[in-house]
């Protein structure tokens, strides 16, 4: 619900036209993002440079802002940590993130929830280039999967 009153607030902001890439950015395709990343896992915390259901980077959360929980410190230790780990949380992280760096990665005429995928796995500057095989494949199979439920 957070997640949609903020899309909702997004979208009816005045922004310049070239920051207004979120339309597509919707539950199904955070969903599959999540499931491409780590299986979605619930018990992801921080390894190896990555945090949370999303494995976003200190560098990532940095880009976007550095969004944290209602009420925490960005400079504050660990607020990096306990936002990308918790899903509500790193979804904001995305969303500032896209904002900054939305653009159709894969140059079809369109930023889609793929553009948002190529962003998020490949970083801003580097976002045209192809996603890794394993990543690819379970973004896929999950947009399939909702689209045949009929979500999105």
């Amino acid at each position: 619900m957070k997640l949609l009153i903020l899309l909702a607030l997004l979208a009816a902001a005045p922004w310049p036209t070239e920051a207004i890439f979120l339309s597509n950015l919707n539950d199904t395709c955070f969903r599959c993002i999540c499931e491409a990343s780590t299986g979605c896992s619930n018990r992801m915390q921080c390894g190896q440079g990555y945090c949370g259901p999303f494995s976003i980077s200190r560098a990532y959360w940095i880009d976007s802002g550095k969004v944290v929980q209602s009420q925490d410190d960005p400079n504050r230790f660990g607020a990096y940590e306990e936002c990308a780990n918790q899903y509500d949380c790193s979804t904001n992280i995305i969303t500032q993130y896209m904002e900054k760096y939305g653009k159709d990665c894969n140059n079809d005429g369109r930023v889609d929830c793929v553009d948002y995928a190529m962003l998020h796995l490949n970083g801003g500057p580097t976002c045209h280039l192809a996603l890794n095989a394993d990543f690819a494949r379970r973004f896929a199979t999950c947009l399939r999967s909702n689209q045949r439920r009929g979500r999105d």
